[in-house]
């Protein structure tokens, strides 16, 4: 089944790639150790001029925690195109996700504890991708949330047997949190991203796949991104 190349693993030194500037208004930049502040409402404080909905739906899930998944359908622009001007505060999450999709055609889908945002063009490949499952997937164990996306990434290409090599690098921090994900044989696409950003601090997903026929250039991937290096403090556009 395997016909990958190893990725090659680069260490991240202290806090040298992860920028202590944390608040850039209408976005939050990585840091090595974020404060994290007192949230236990799990609202959202988001005001920015100049904001696509994707910024919205990262700040959501920064400042909550909550685990959220991205499926993107065959115009992949759809969240990132539109510029808006946001004044939210202290809204509950699902309503601040559905401010953040308003326009788009993307639904808003509780798969508690995830929140899935699906796009409302999906194709029939995107569609079976999403929903393919696996009769023996094993994350690597003691695996960064980042590395365990990587790994349902190949199992998703080594499913359509396209016969070619997987490689890449993965950056990482020397902090960052590692699970074990268990025994998820049976599984499909959606079902294994979301166990893996519902461990440690939490993440999202986002579902990646060619609308139509596979490419070179546009791999099929899950891409995870942890919460861990990010604060949890409002966004607010000075």
């Amino acid at each position: 089944m395997w016909r990958f190349a190893g990725f090659v693993i680069l260490a991240c030194c202290g806090t040298t790639s992860l920028i202590a500037q944390p608040h850039q208004g209408c976005t939050t930049e990585p840091e090595f150790a974020p404060k994290v502040v007192s949230n236990v409402d799990s609202t959202v404080t988001f005001i920015c001029d100049r904001a696509t909905p994707m910024d919205l739906i990262r700040a959501v899930g920064h400042q909550t925690r909550i685990p959220i998944g991205i499926v993107i359908g065959e115009d992949a622009g759809l969240l990132s195109k539109p510029i808006h001007s946001y004044h939210l505060v202290k809204m509950d999450a699902r309503s601040a996700l559905q401010e953040a999709i308003q326009g788009t055609g993307y639904a808003l889908r509780d798969e508690i504890p995830v929140l899935v945002l699906i796009a409302g063009d999906l194709t029939d490949r995107q569609m079976d991708l999403l929903t393919r499952s696996y009769s023996d997937f094993k994350g690597e164990p003691g695996g960064t949330m980042v590395e365990l996306g990587a790994d349902l990434s190949m199992w998703m290409e080594a499913s359509l047997d396209r016969g070619f090599g997987f490689g890449g690098s993965i950056m990482y921090s020397t902090n960052d949190e590692r699970f074990t994900l268990g025994d998820c044989s049976g599984e499909t696409t959606e079902q294994i991203a979301n166990k893996i950003i519902s461990l440690g601090s939490k993440g999202m997903w986002v579902f990646k796949a060619n609308a139509f026929a596979a490419s070179d250039k546009l791999r099929d991937e899950v891409i995870m991104e942890p919460y861990q290096h990010y604060s949890n403090k409002p966004n607010i556009e000075h």
